[in-house]
């Protein structure tokens, strides 16, 4: 008895930790706008490129998710905006803010809350 309750609980962590490295957070996505910050989307280009969104939402997705209960105060302004239209026509858009830390930017979306993403993830 104690062998199978054993057994199952190792399924049970496998199959969260696999669920966590492989869940893409950013996927079903349309089109996508990356625009600087200063600017209005409707001057940028749209993209419907799938390499090109399949590229950027692979960055998205490797970046590490922040707790929900820390809320920065920035001092500066992000240095791009991207807005996400997913195929159900919901709408995301992240504000990317370069050099947040030491090799790092920080990427705050209006849905999901805090991302940080290092050089080397991207």
């Amino acid at each position: 008895m104690k062998k199978k309750i054993l057994i199952l609980k190792m399924i049970v962590f496998i199959f969260v930790i696999g669920f966590n490295l492989f869940f893409n957070r950013f996927s079903k996505i349309e089109s996508m706008t990356i625009q600087r910050y200063d600017e209005p989307f409707e001057d940028g280009k749209t993209t419907t490129d799938k390499e090109k969104i399949a590229t950027i939402a692979g960055i998205l997705n490797r970046a590490n998710n922040l707790p929900k209960n820390i809320e920065y105060k920035l001092a500066s302004e992000p240095t791009y905006k991207i807005q996400l239209i997913y195929k159900d026509k919901n709408t995301e858009v992240i504000h990317v803010y370069e050099n947040f830390d030491k090799n790092t930017t920080l990427l705050i979306s209006n849905k999901n809350g805090y991302y940080k993403i290092n050089e080397k993830q991207t």
